[in-house]
């Protein structure tokens, strides 16, 4: 499995090669990486700040048996997961190791060994020097590479001109090829014997390219003053569009303001009159309800004195039938009374007297 997006502020330089911090920085890195690659000599190489160990690959796949080596083993746990995808015989040409170079052993010496982008980040060279070539076979070939001129890195400790780079580097080889390209410088040395310093000559052709890399430099920088300088311009007329938008919006925000103030006054006003108008239907509904519970309470006065009359009346009624009926039990009574008298010759004179008398009616 591959680590990815978990390294520090590192030198990730396989993910540069392979394009995941951009279509420039890829172009750059690889072009510096073939560069250092196509100057290898011999069998063993030893790559001293190895990274992401792409280099290890690279030289591997072209039959070098290569070692990389990296303080950072956070580096080295990547380089390790990108070998396991590759063939077996590039597996058994690759060994990394995390441990700085001052405590880096080895049982023999290299053909050739590696500084890419190395020095810059040492105050100074000398130990590191003295270190890496006793780890080369006599007259064994070291490749360097450092940022040519300021560098916007704020890992690195010092800038390297030519001169500069050569000072530092003459005392312990003997330097072969310089080449500048884009914006680094890259060396080709041989290791010298001990007490035997030599200088490289500084020729015409050699100065002309040290011109041309600095007018190289400086026009990238032209023109990325320019580039700035336009997006600055398109930055600043954007800028004031984005005022110009924002004082009209101040503007249309008063304005609504404003508008939501008065539909504020209107809605209490409504709200108000409203609350008002409630106030009098509900005095109005509540007169009418009392007037209609009065009304109720008449009328259910009126029913119940109705019907107390109407009890009344038919209390009246059935004592009056009560009193027909005994009268009609007291006039059968006489009736059968007045019969039997009638059938009597004695009751019939008594009946006779007693009509005379008007005592009874005369039809009775």
């Amino acid at each position: 499995m591959l680590v990815v997006n978990t390294l520090r502020r590192l030198d990730r330089v396989s993910e540069a090669y392979y394009g995941q911090q951009g279509d420039k920085i890829a172009i750059k890195t690889r072009e510096r990486v073939h560069w250092v690659c196509s100057k290898v000599e011999g069998k063993s190489v030893l790559n001293v700040g190895c990274s992401q160990g792409i280099t290890e690959i690279i030289l591997a796949k072209e039959g070098k048996q290569a070692v990389g080596i990296d303080i950072e083993e956070q580096l080295i746990t990547y380089a390790n997961s990108v070998l396991e995808n590759e063939s077996d015989t590039v597996k058994l040409n690759v060994k990394y190791h995390a441990c700085s170079v001052f405590d880096f052993e080895c049982n023999h010496n290299f053909d050739t060994l590696i500084l890419s982008e190395i020095m810059q980040h040492f105050t100074t060279t000398d130990f590191l020097l003295k270190k890496v070539k006793n780890l080369l076979k006599d007259s064994g070939t070291i490749v360097i590479t450092v940022p040519f001129g300021i560098s916007s890195s704020d890992d690195n400790k010092k800038t390297y001109y030519l001169m500069k780079l050569l000072r530092e580097v003459e005392p312990y080889f003997e330097v072969q090829q310089i080449e500048f390209l884009s914006d680094w410088v890259g060396l080709v040395g041989r290791k010298l014997s001990d007490g035997h310093e030599r200088r490289v000559d500084l020729s015409r052709e050699l100065i002309r390219e040290v011109e041309e890399t600095f007018s190289g430099i400086e026009q990238r920088l032209v023109n990325d003053i320019t580039s700035m300088k336009l997006m600055i311009n398109d930055m600043e007329l954007k800028l004031t569009n984005q005022q110009e938008m924002f004082k009209n919006l101040q503007k249309d925000y008063e304005n609504l303001k404003s508008e939501n103030q008065k539909l504020k006054k209107e809605n209490d006003f409504i709200q108000s009159k409203l609350t008002s108008s409630n106030e009098e239907e509900l005095a109005m509904d509540q007169k009418k309800i009392e007037e209609l519970e009065k009304a109720v309470q008449s009328k259910n006065e009126e029913i119940i004195e109705r019907l107390d009359s109407e009890e009344e009346t038919l209390k009246k009624f059935r004592d009056s039938i009560f009193q027909y009926n005994q009268l009609e039990a007291k006039y059968a009574n006489i009736s059968k009374k007045y019969n039997l008298l009638s059938n009597a010759k004695l009751g019939r004179l008594t009946l006779k007297y007693w009509k005379y008398k008007k005592r009874i009616p005369k039809d009775f």
